[in-house]
């Protein structure tokens, strides 16, 4: 019984990838290019900084913030309509006395047949800026309210689309009775 394990073992033993990595055997293997693909080709920031800013209660206060799209790569926009990707949503998150008061003002999207999803699609690229405007109530109490500015939004190429995804960029309202 012994022999009969032997005689099909050492075959599998003396042909495994260890043993033959030890008498220097060379595999060919395809190997991908080292040139990693970015998980993350869009970085978003809150143009003119981490600054606190002013704001009058009952007012309003425009924050831009700017998408730093990777070559290659677009996002869909404000007004994408359904049935394909999925659009950019620009929501406030985490205070509840601090609301989107009007419309985002977004540049005007690119048209583009996208062959991901078979249909027309409204697209950016590059570095587009979008301006929400940020309201506070007329009674909201004095103080400083931070929050976030959550870009939802779906990434794609010609040849892949991400999944969807959620960055968050910190905001903060001094707000105040009179300015």
């Amino acid at each position: 019984m012994n022999t009969i394990l032997l005689a099909i073992v050492l075959p599998l033993i003396v042909g495994s990838p260890a043993s033959q990595a030890k008498k220097g055997a060379r595999w060919d293997v395809e190997v991908a290019p080292s040139d990693k693909a970015d998980l993350r080709p869009v970085k978003w920031t809150i143009v003119g900084g981490a600054r606190t800013r002013d704001v009058a209660s009952g007012r309003t206060v425009p924050i831009t913030v700017q998408a730093d799209i990777a070559k290659g790569w677009h996002i869909y926009s404000l007004t994408q309509k359904p049935g394909g990707p999925i659009p950019l949503r620009l929501d406030l998150l985490g205070a509840a006395d601090v609301v989107v008061r009007g419309v985002i003002k977004a540049p005007k999207p690119e048209r583009a047949f996208d062959k991901n999803f078979g249909l027309e699609t409204e697209l950016y690229s590059g570095s587009p800026r979008f301006t929400v405007p940020v309201g506070v109530p007329g009674r909201a109490p004095n103080g400083i309210r931070q929050f976030q500015i959550g870009a939802r939004y779906q990434v794609c190429s010609e040849k892949v689309c991400l999944p969807p995804r959620t960055d968050k960029l910190p905001v903060a309202l001094r707000i105040s009775g009179r300015l």
